[in-house]
């Protein structure tokens, strides 16, 4: 298993149209799913 070809397989798919796009969507999730998490922490340290 060599890391490194996934490594240049996935900097090759963020040079595409679609992975670019695909980038954005994951990390726009990735930052509403935190923002969520760090909400009901929140609500429940409190409750």
């Amino acid at each position: 298993m060599n890391i490194l070809g996934y490594v240049k397989t996935y900097r090759e798919y963020l040079k595409t149209p679609k992975g670019k796009y695909d980038a954005k969507d994951y990390a726009k999730a990735a930052i509403c799913f935190f923002a969520t998490m760090l909400l009901v922490l929140t609500v429940v340290a409190k409750g």
